[in-house]
């Protein structure tokens, strides 16, 4: 019903948490990536029925939107069935995760400075240094080839369009790894923290070309400001694994029968289903003819 649903493998985790087919649509729209604001567009918000956020950060910026059918969960990350981690393969060893553009928004600039700065980062004692891309920009060999030429690793997690593999693939590469490094704070970062990896902003600013921080400099100033714990100099200080629960809802996350229930996902949710769908394909057509609606 809702393609983003399904990116990261976010509706098969959560339809398999729920003792449900991996293949059954979730009829409301889900948050698929950490965002420090509300954790959907506006319009999106605007439409009835329950919005599925992460985190008590997420709900409370809807709040202060008045955006209203907000619900908090915690991540998809947070349902996956857990594993013993076997630790990292190296002591100093880091996963490099840039921040990244999209198939629809290219990166302001290139990576050059990126592959120095982690030829100083691992002559400061880290290393070795794996770097994961995105994988739009790991199907370009000569973006590839900025850092394979420095002698580091890369890899990709693939794509995100309904890949079940993804965030298991995604931990794995973490929990391989001692550290967890990016230029951005994002959903990545996040997780390491959670998974038990310290991780640390480092490297040269970045933001997407078409927008107006496309140097990444507010963002920036306002990572710094709001996790002053993640910086390159605290790097050996630990790992802030209740950061991360909180920035990833931990607090909210839900047994199988609760999730049901929200989602509506039972069979006694038939009616809401139909109800609720009804209500959103005419507040579309509003939105549409100009009307104006709200849920």
């Amino acid at each position: 019903m809702f393609a983003e649903n399904r990116h990261y493998g976010h509706a098969h985790l959560l339809l398999s948490y729920c003792g449900l087919s991996p293949h059954m649509p979730i009829p409301v729209r889900l948050q698929h990536g950490w965002q420090p604001g509300i954790g959907m567009r506006p319009q999106d918000m605007a439409q009835p029925g329950p919005k599925i956020v992460w985190s008590s950060r997420n709900l409370a910026r809807a709040r202060e939107a008045g955006h209203r059918g907000a619900v908090a969960i915690g991540a998809p990350w947070l349902y996956m069935p857990t594993t013993p981690d076997p630790g990292p393969d190296h002591p100093r060893s880091v996963l490099i995760v840039p921040f990244h553009g999209w198939e629809k928004q290219a990166l302001a600039g290139t990576m050059d400075a990126y592959a120095q700065a982690l030829v100083r980062l691992e002559a400061s004692g880290f290393g070795p240094i794996t770097v994961c891309l995105y994988w739009f920009e790991y199907e370009q060999p000569a973006l590839r080839e900025v850092f394979e030429r420095q002698g580091f690793a890369t890899t990709t997690m693939g794509p995100r369009g309904d890949n079940p593999a993804f965030l298991r693939r995604q931990r794995e590469l973490i929990q391989r790894h001692a550290f967890v490094s990016s230029n951005r704070v994002s959903t990545a970062s996040f997780y390491a923290l959670e998974a038990g990896r310290p991780f640390f902003l480092y490297g040269p600013l970045a933001g997407l070309s078409a927008t107006e921080d496309a140097s990444g400099e507010q963002f920036d100033r306002w990572q710094r400001d709001e996790f002053p714990t993640l910086t390159h100099a605290a790097a050996d200080a630990g790992c802030d694994v209740e950061l991360g629960g909180y920035e990833l809802g931990a607090e909210h996350k839900r047994t199988p029968e609760q999730l049901r229930e929200i989602l509506l996902l039972g069979t006694e949710h038939r009616v809401a289903r139909v109800k609720v769908g009804v209500r959103r394909r005419a507040h579309d057509l509003g939105v549409a003819l100009g009307l104006g609606r709200r849920p």
